[in-house]
């Protein structure tokens, strides 16, 4: 059974786990660290997200190291293997993974968002398009999540596609976009997109080829409300 396989196998297993979650009202276990909500650029298009409430959201976990606070959930926009490298992440048994094979249908929630959503712990996910040549649109996500008052948006790996126009009016408060140009856009493109979608900030991420930061992409990506993360940069997020 190779790695996609393997994944498939196991979101049908989390759809059940799930399930029992929601029939049983039993939540995920906070962590004690209590706050504001924070995002940490682990590089490449690995994010670490903590919530007020304590969660632990890991994104495309690949880049950088700090995964040792256990996951609450964790995001694969797609199984390349610089987007899912599940095992850097610790974890606990109450872990959610949610991946392009999870099965949103019959789970869906009402949302003004495209795509499916979820509410994990209070927390709402909404599972948008994010495909090109590169990326099959079946096997490819973007995120949207909505952590409070805060919304953030995590293209993954696509290109400008049709349905990046159904988010322009979401009022977006982060959105990450890649800009390397070699799986996915270029700083032109992502320049384009970052004005369809008029999210309050825009953060570029997978800025260069084989997970490298790219001074030079990142400084071609020429937007005004643009905030630049270096691996390891951590921001609190905040909705002015």
């Amino acid at each position: 059974m190779n790695f996609v396989e393997s994944m498939k196998s196991m979101s049908i297993f989390l759809v059940i786990t799930i399930s029992i979650f929601f029939l049983t009202g039993c939540s995920i276990t906070s962590n004690s660290n209590l706050g504001h909500t924070t995002l940490e650029y682990l590089g490449h298009s690995s994010i670490k997200i903590v919530t007020d409430q304590g969660r632990v959201i890991y994104i495309d976990p690949w880049a950088g190291e700090n995964y040792d606070e256990p996951a609450d959930i964790v995001l694969i926009t797609h199984f390349h293997y610089d987007h899912a490298d599940i095992e850097k992440v610790e974890t606990k048994k109450s872990t959610v993974y949610i991946t392009p094979y999870f099965d949103f249908e019959g789970k869906s929630i009402p949302s003004e968002f495209p795509g499916y959503s979820i509410k994990i712990a209070g927390i709402k996910i909404n599972a948008v398009a994010a495909y090109n040549e590169f990326h099959e649109k079946e096997e490819s996500f973007g995120y949207i999540l909505e952590l409070g008052d805060v919304l953030l948006y995590h293209a993954g790996d696509t290109s400008n596609i049709e349905e990046m126009k159904l988010l322009s009016n979401l009022n977006i408060t982060y959105a990450l976009l890649p800009v390397d140009g070699v799986y996915n856009m270029d700083p032109e493109e992502a320049t384009e997109v970052a004005k369809i979608i008029n999210a309050e900030k825009v953060i570029p991420i997978s800025t260069g080829e084989d997970g490298f930061y790219n001074v030079e992409n990142i400084r071609k990506f020429n937007v005004e409300n643009k905030e630049v993360l270096k691996p390891g940069d951590v921001i609190e997020l905040i909705n002015n």
